[in-house]
């Protein structure tokens, strides 16, 4: 199992919080409740095998698209 560990910052209450990222599984798409305020969090974890970088991308997910 690939894990790296990350300390990200809610986007609702701006706690922060430590989470575990596998990425065994290839690119990913998930919610995780902020510790803090329980509001869900939105990760999407992609990994760029070009650059051998993981990018992640956090967002409270209330964004409307018109």
């Amino acid at each position: 199992m690939d894990t790296k560990h990350k300390i990200i910052e809610c986007p609702h209450c701006g706690h922060k919080m430590h989470i575990d990222l596998d990425y065994s599984n290839g690119d990913q798409d998930y919610f995780e409740d902020c510790t803090n305020c329980c509001n869900p969090i939105h990760l999407n974890l992609h990994i760029n095998e070009l650059r051998h970088t993981l990018e992640l991308n956090i967002s409270s997910d209330d964004e409307q698209i018109y």
